[in-house]
C-alpha cells in the first residue's frame, strides 16, 4: 500500500509541475512552432497514461525549472 501511495503522490506532483510549465510556455502561443510546448503536451499525455518514466522526468527535470533552478 505504501508503494501505491507513493505513486499517487508522484502523479499529483507531476500534474502540478505540468500545469505550471504549460502555463509558462503557453504564453508564447499554442502552435506547432512552439517546440517546448509540444514536448510538454506530449509528456502530459504520457503522464496521463501513468508512464512512470515520464512522471519521474517531469518531477526531476521540469520541477526544478518551475522553481527557477536549472538542471
Amino acid at each position: 500500500m505504501s508503494k501505491q501511495m507513493n505513486d499517487n503522490t508522484k502523479v499529483e506532483v507531476a500534474r502540478e509541475v505540468m500545469n505550471a510549465m504549460i502555463g509558462k510556455y503557453g504564453q508564447n502561443g499554442y502552435d506547432q512552432n512552439n517546440q517546448m510546448l509540444m514536448t510538454l503536451l506530449h509528456d502530459e499525455a504520457e503522464m496521463n497514461k501513468f508512464n512512470f518514466d515520464v512522471i519521474d522526468k517531469i518531477i526531476n527535470v521540469y520541477g526544478p525549472m518551475v522553481n527557477g533552478e536549472s538542471k
